[in-house]
C-alpha cells in the first residue's frame, strides 16, 4: 500500500535498525518561485491562495519537509506612468473599457472568499520600484512581509505604492531605516534595479512567462521533479504540487538510503519505509525548467 508523504516522513524519523544508514534523512525544502507583481490584481488574489497553501503544508508536514518562498519580479505593464494610472484611466486605455465597474466586481467576488476583498483600490501603479523594495526585503529576510504590505495597501487601503513615500513607510513598517532605503531606491546606479530588471528579462525571455501569477514548484536545482503553474491556482492546486515535489525527494531518498544499506549487506528500517511510500521505484524526472 503507498503510504501518504506525512507517512513516509514520519517513519522515516524513526530510528533506524541498521547503522550503516544513519537517520533521519531531512527532505531538501520544497521551493516556490512565485513570479508576480503588486501592480496586478490576480496576483493579490493568487497570493492569499498562496499563503494559505502555505500554512496548510507547514502544518501537516513541520520541519520534516521545509518550504520557502522565492520572489520574482515580473512588470507587467512597463508602459504604465510613473506615478501610476487611475484605474478606471488605465482600464480605458489598456482594454477600451468604458468602465472597469463589471472587471473589478468579477475580481472582487473571485478574491473575497480567499480575503482578497479590493475594499479600496485606487491605483494600478507603476512597480519598478516596488520590486527594487521586494529584493531589498529578500536580503533582509522580509520578502513574504514586504509582498504581503504592498498588495494590501494597494488593493484594501487605496495607497499609490508608484510613490516613493509609500513605499518609504512600507519599508519603515518592516523595520527597514527609511533613511537608508530612500538613498537605494533613489540611487542612479543602483545594482538592485539593474538586478531586478535582468530577472524580469529573464522571466519573459528564458522562461516565456507571459502570465501572472506564475509558479515553479521544485526542491533545488537537482530537484526531480519540478512543477509549473499559471494562473491564479486553487489552494489544494499549490498544496498538492508541494506534495508532489516533497514526495518525489522523500522517493528518492529512500532509493538512494536502499543501495547504500543493500551494499552494506543490510536494508534500514528508514530506508524500508521510504521505498514502501515509493511503490518500490526510484522517482522519475522532468524536464528542467528553472
Amino acid at each position: 500500500m503507498m503510504l501518504s508523504l506525512a507517512e513516509a516522513l514520519q517513519r522515516g524519523a524513526a530510528n533506524p535498525k541498521s547503522p550503516q544508514v544513519a537517520g533521519p534523512r531531512r527532505v531538501p525544502p520544497v521551493t516556490v518561485h512565485v513570479f508576480s507583481d503588486p501592480a496586478c490584481p490576480w496576483c493579490h488574489i493568487g497570493a492569499k491562495r498562496l499563503q494559505r497553501a502555505v500554512r496548510q503544508y507547514k502544518r501537516r508536514y513541520g520541519q520534516a519537509a521545509p518550504l520557502k518562498l522565492a520572489w520574482n519580479p515580473l512588470l507587467v505593464d512597463s508602459d504604465v506612468s510613473a506615478a501610476g494610472e487611475e484605474v478606471e484611466s488605465y482600464a480605458a486605455r489598456r482594454w477600451g473599457l468604458q468602465s472597469s465597474a463589471e472587471w473589478r466586481a468579477r475580481l472582487s467576488r473571485s478574491g473575497l472568499p480567499e480575503g482578497a476583498a479590493f475594499a479600496d483600490w485606487r491605483t494600478v501603479p507603476n512597480t519598478l520600484l516596488a520590486a527594487e523594495l521586494v529584493a531589498i526585503a529578500t536580503d533582509q529576510g522580509l520578502a513574504d512581509q514586504a509582498v504581503d504590505l504592498l498588495f494590501t495597501r494597494t488593493y484594501e487601503e487605496g495607497a499609490n505604492i508608484s510613490l516613493l513615500g509609500e513605499l518609504l513607510d512600507i519599508g519603515e513598517a518592516l523595520g527597514m531605516q527609511r533613511q537608508e532605503l530612500r538613498r537605494e531606491l533613489t540611487r542612479s546606479d543602483s545594482q538592485v534595479r539593474a538586478a531586478v530588471m535582468e530577472r524580469d528579462a529573464a522571466a519573459k525571455q528564458r522562461l516565456k512567462i507571459n502570465a501572472i501569477p506564475h509558479y515553479i514548484v521544485c526542491a533545488g536545482p537537482n530537484s526531480r521533479t519540478k512543477y509549473s503553474l499559471n494562473g491564479a491556482h486553487q489552494t489544494s492546486d499549490l498544496l498538492g504540487a508541494m506534495e508532489r515535489v516533497a514526495m518525489e525527494e522523500v522517493q528518492a531518498a529512500g532509493a538512494d538510503a536502499t543501495a547504500a544499506a543493500r551494499a552494506a549487506g543490510a536494508q534500514s528500517g528508514y530506508g524500508a519505509a521510504l521505498i514502501k511510500a515509493a511503490g518500490g521505484k526510484q522517482a522519475g524526472s522532468t524536464a528542467l525548467v528553472y
